[in-house]
């Protein structure tokens, strides 16, 4: 979730979630949540829209071949009145061999355009889990937090069994973005994320210095310096450190950290509503995320 936005930006504030220099500490912290929340919102309901984008994208792809297919079916077919003819056989070996072209594009695009409507029917689950958590924010506000607010919350609902499955699906997944998030942000502030950037920037030079012993000319030499040079350029940008980068990372630090406060109690809530609901969660447990976790991030943890 490194790119969750700025905590004070990119997203609109209703007016009661805007900072106010006359509100009290724990009205400013209340907004914070209430804003927090919303990026919250919005991160995942522009994911769950982008997956969407994708897997149209693959399904429009998909029918495309599939169309070539059937045009190449055709043809085949139309050549049958003509046995034995030479022109036939040419037809014929060039189609075939299109045919197992596409067959292949088809089935390639088929797993894609699957795998990313799967992705999306589950980005609904999630944005759905944030959706229940925001209604019960007041609550975790006045009856956990302890603040003293001039509103009267409403109880966290309780969740159908299908919906228990959905909102710890949910709350695991964003639980496990958080905390790999909240790593990226304080690594990026301990240094860790300096001598990553350094050991990256060491790679694509030693790259280039290989390189150097072969011809100037060579094809493959000139289309690898280009794409290194680029490489080497990018990490240079990333690398750079700004008074104004450290606070918006100090923010995003502190806002995760926020953020992963909540969760633990409605996870703890959750927990409350599965044995209302006769669940069993010590039978259940062992499903944990199937995504792969972030590789950055689990090199720098290992600095």
């Amino acid at each position: 979730m490194e790119g969750m936005g700025n905590p004070h930006g990119g997203t609109m504030f209703g007016p009661d979630e805007q900072e106010n220099p006359n509100d009290t500490p724990t009205v400013s912290e209340y907004k914070k949540l209430k804003r927090v929340m919303r990026i919250m919102n919005k991160f995942y309901e522009d994911g769950s829209a982008a997956k969407l984008d994708q897997a149209e994208d693959m399904e429009h792809e998909l029918h495309k071949v599939q169309v070539d297919l059937c045009m190449v079916e055709a043809q085949i077919k139309a050549l049958e009145p003509f046995p034995g003819h030479p022109k036939k056989t040419s037809y014929l070996e060039e189609l075939s061999e299109e045919r197992d072209r596409l067959v292949k594009m088809r089935d390639n695009f088929q797993k894609k355009a699957t795998n990313f409507r799967a992705l999306y029917q589950w980005s609904l689950g999630i944005v759905d889990c944030i959706r229940w958590l925001t209604l019960g924010l007041d609550d975790y506000c006045v009856n956990f937090l302890k603040m003293e607010l001039d509103i009267t919350p409403s109880p966290l609902p309780k969740p159908t069994l299908d919906q228990y499955h959905k909102y710890k699906e949910g709350l695991d997944e964003v639980h496990l973005n958080l905390h790999e998030s909240q790593d990226f942000f304080q690594a990026s502030l301990d240094g860790r994320l300096r001598r990553y950037h350094q050991i990256e920037k060491e790679i694509i030079e030693a790259q280039i210095k290989a390189l150097q012993a072969f011809p100037p000319m060579n094809e493959r030499k000139v289309h690898w310096d280009d794409e290194l040079t680029k490489d080497l350029e990018f990490v240079g940008d990333n690398s750079k450190e700004t008074p104004a980068s450290t606070s918006k990372r100090e923010k995003m630090l502190s806002m995760h950290k926020d953020f992963v406060n909540t969760l633990t109690w409605f996870k703890s809530r959750l927990s409350g509503f599965a044995k209302e609901l006769g669940i069993d969660e010590n039978a259940e447990k062992g499903a944990d995320s199937q995504h792969p976790t972030n590789k950055q991030v689990e090199f720098m943890l290992a600095m």
